[in-house]
């Protein structure tokens, strides 16, 4: 499998947005190297690390005013229910389904980062924001989160 360009081109230069950036890129990698046996978990630890990423950059554009929010939250909010799709999938060991969103993920998230991500960092930046922050203030995530991390969960432990 072609692996993500790790190049600069994907670099947002917001330390705590390319740390979220390499793990994830880590992990879809872990994903594409993963033998059938351990595709599951591979595709299990992928969706929570996404969850995670994409809860944080919600609260952070909330937190921030960001223009593009709902379209941004949007897209996170789509390609996590795909992703669920795909650790059910992977649980009832239809693996090949997995390997081809995996696949499309790949294109999918170089595109996500080099729009959605790069204009919130630039807003980001411009807000001088730090996530340390913004931890108090802000409303907790949406309950999706949390039950979307109890369905990978649940999915895995068959």
């Amino acid at each position: 499998m072609a692996a993500l360009n790790r190049s600069e081109a994907l670099s947002l230069g917001l330390p705590f947005m390319d740390q979220a950036r390499e793990k994830f890129i880590g992990l879809l990698t872990s994903v594409d190297n993963a033998d059938n046996a351990r595709l599951p978990s591979a595709w299990q630890d992928l969706v929570l690390c996404a969850a995670e990423n994409f809860a944080r950059e919600d609260v952070w554009m909330r937190a921030t005013g960001h223009a593009s929010q709902k379209d941004h939250e949007i897209q996170h909010r789509v390609v996590l229910g795909v992703m669920r799709e795909g650790a059910l999938q992977a649980g009832e060991g239809k693996l090949l389904q997995v390997r081809e969103m995996a696949r499309q993920l790949r294109g999918w998230y170089e595109k996500h980062v080099q729009t959605m991500d790069a204009a919130l960092a630039l807003h980001l930046r411009g807000a001088r924001f730090e996530p340390a922050n913004v931890a108090a203030g802000v409303k907790p995530a949406p309950p999706v989160w949390s039950a979307l991390r109890e369905a990978v969960q649940y999915v895995s432990s068959d």
